[in-house]
């Protein structure tokens, strides 16, 4: 994402390749929670911004400024091969989810609040080889949203985090303004929609990534006005869902962590991937400098 931010005093400031001029700890990762680095990403990837896992690789995308391109990784983060798809528009790629037949990308990212051209891409996962495969497009629009002034990430109709439930997509929204997340619900197979608001949390900070873990635990990734990154629980049951626990990230200078996908579960420890577009840089500096960066991430529950 790009970021071209003037928040409010509990907020960061941003401008649009610079890290915020506040002073940056590293924080004390929360109890349960191991993260490990896997790889410092290649250029191309430097705004590393959705990631899914599929047939033992990584899928990934970058963000604004990129052709509609998806990057397939082995599970060291190290770039297999590319597609570039003719079929597809990529405004502002910001997050990827499957289900058991599609594989859906997010073009959702809305900085400045006055995107009217929101959508999400549907393609099957067995097309993805094919550069030219048909590909079905999802218009989106938030029902509560009424003017499309531009907002200078001072606004709650941003998002970047997306997964498949069952019949639906969930929507988990990047509120620059109040810190919080609203849950939208998307039909997969409604051409053109307005997304039904769910619920809402405030979670204290910018979610910038979602993963579902097949059963009951939705994981949102996202970083606070210190750029400490965090993991937040959301659980689910029969359509239900309930906002749990918040669980600090300890990457050393902050992180902004972007995307996150679950792996597997092993004895009660699940095990996600995380990707982060700007770690570890010198206050002031630009992003650009900074090398994406991939993590494993586990979590014994």
């Amino acid at each position: 994402m790009k970021k071209i931010a003037l928040l409010l005093p509990f907020f960061l400031f941003f401008t649009a390749c610079k890290t915020p001029i506040a002073k940056i700890t590293a924080p004390k990762t929360d109890a349960g929670i191991e993260l490990q680095l896997i790889k410092e990403l290649v250029p191309a990837l430097t705004e590393t911004s959705g990631l899914e896992f599929y047939k033992g690789h990584l899928i990934t995308h970058n963000d604004s400024g990129d052709l509609p391109t998806l990057y397939f990784l082995d599970l060291k983060g190290t770039i297999l091969y590319s597609k570039t798809y003719k079929n597809m528009k990529a405004v502002d790629w910001e997050d990827i989810t499957k289900d058991d037949t599609h594989l859906y990308m997010a073009d959702i990212g809305n900085n400045q609040g006055n995107r009217k051209d929101l959508s999400i891409y549907k393609i099957a996962l067995s097309d993805l080889e094919n550069e030219n495969a048909s590909v079905e497009e999802l218009h989106i629009s938030y029902p509560d949203q009424k003017t499309f002034v531009k907002g200078n990430q001072n606004h709650s109709y941003d998002a970047e985090s997306i997964v498949a439930i069952k019949g639906s997509l969930y929507i988990f929204s990047k509120d620059w303004k109040n810190q919080s997340t609203v849950l939208y619900k998307v039909d997969k197979n409604l051409r053109d929609q307005v997304a039904q608001k769910i619920t809402s949390h405030n979670v204290k900070g910018l979610i910038t990534g979602a993963t579902f873990n097949g059963t009951d635990t939705i994981l949102l990734c996202g970083y606070n006005s210190s750029l400490t990154p965090f993991v937040f629980e959301v659980a689910y049951k029969n359509g239900a869902f309930e906002f749990g626990e918040k669980l600090e990230i300890n990457i050393e200078g902050g992180a902004q962590v972007e995307a996150i996908s679950y792996l597997k579960t092993e004895h009660n420890k699940e095990s996600y991937y995380l990707s982060c577009e700007a770690t570890n840089i010198q206050l002031g500096e630009d992003e650009a400098l900074s090398q994406a960066q991939l993590y494993q991430l586990k979590w014994n529950r």
